[in-house]
């Protein structure tokens, strides 16, 4: 198996286990900020934990140190959105990353963004406003404003990641929710959570955030920054089953739609990067 099917393997298992996020965040009963740094606290060690046999001990590096800024800024923004605003607003606002992708890559990585991709760029967002056209509100404005910077932190992470694939990405992850968890700490007050929120929370540190996290730093080595954003597009794609099997939420006709859409662009794009590569992996 190649470094790229390998990468996009564990793409397609971070996005699947990413899109557990919307059902804990609603589910837990706490402040967003303290549920933000406790999932990250947990996460954090998670990595450690994972990369215990290749992990040096130098200090992170200036670029290491802005890929963990990124990381914390990404939990911060979109666990406060989804607590101020609905779980599809922060989700569809969050997936802008691969036009802000699209436009800083060329200028921070060199990686070109060819006319072909900007064509399943297109696709890929006509699919997700068909997706949330049965539940996108104008609802919780600072959620909203949250939700936008969710998405440009989340594009600068993977171009962070990148630049750093050969020198410990996962030092950015792992600094980044400890930074995380220190911005939220102020903010464990009562009431605090009860036995099973607890539990949760543990959960979503290792399965939801740690370990797709760890495979995400995996991939960054395989693919370029724009596969890194387009292909986790599948999250908000899972994200409405997950609720659905959970409180038996039902997906509206036009979900279903814009589900089928990004799946299919999705599918195409990966098949075509394989057979003819364009020139944005260099």
């Amino acid at each position: 198996m190649s470094l790229r099917t390998k990468s996009l393997l564990f793409l397609l298992a971070a996005a699947s286990l990413w899109s557990l996020s919307g059902v804990l965040v609603k589910t837990i009963d706490w402040n967003p900020l303290a549920l933000a740094s406790s999932r990250s606290l947990v996460a954090g060690f998670t990595i450690i934990f994972l990369t215990r046999r290749t992990l040096d001990r130098r200090p992170p590096s200036r670029p290491q140190w802005w890929g963990a800024v990124f990381m914390a800024l990404v939990g911060l923004t979109f666990v406060s959105a989804t607590k101020l605003t609905t779980a599809a607003n922060a989700i569809l606002l969050q997936y802008t990353a691969p036009v802000w992708v699209a436009i800083f890559a060329p200028l921070v990585l060199r990686e070109r963004t060819s006319g072909r991709d900007w064509f399943f760029i297109a696709l890929t967002f006509g699919g997700m406003a068909m997706f949330f056209m049965d539940s996108v509100s104008a609802e919780g404005f600072w959620g909203i404003i949250l939700a936008i910077m969710s998405g440009l932190a989340f594009a600068a992470l993977p171009m962070a990641l990148r630049y750093v694939k050969d020198d410990q990405p996962f030092k950015c992850l792992i600094y980044g929710n400890f930074l995380l968890f220190l911005v939220g700490l102020p903010f464990w007050r009562a009431p605090y959570p009860d036995l099973g929120d607890v539990g949760l929370i543990i959960f979503a540190g290792v399965v939801q955030y740690g370990l797709p996290y760890y495979l995400y730093a995996l991939a960054s080595k395989g693919v370029s920054t724009l596969e890194m954003v387009l292909v986790t597009a599948l999250e908000p794609i899972l994200n409405p089953i997950w609720v659905f099997l959970a409180i038996g939420e039902q997906p509206g006709l036009w979900s279903l739609i814009g589900g089928a859409v990004v799946l299919l662009t999705i599918t195409a794009w990966s098949v075509l990067k394989t057979v003819r590569p364009s020139p944005a992996v260099q």
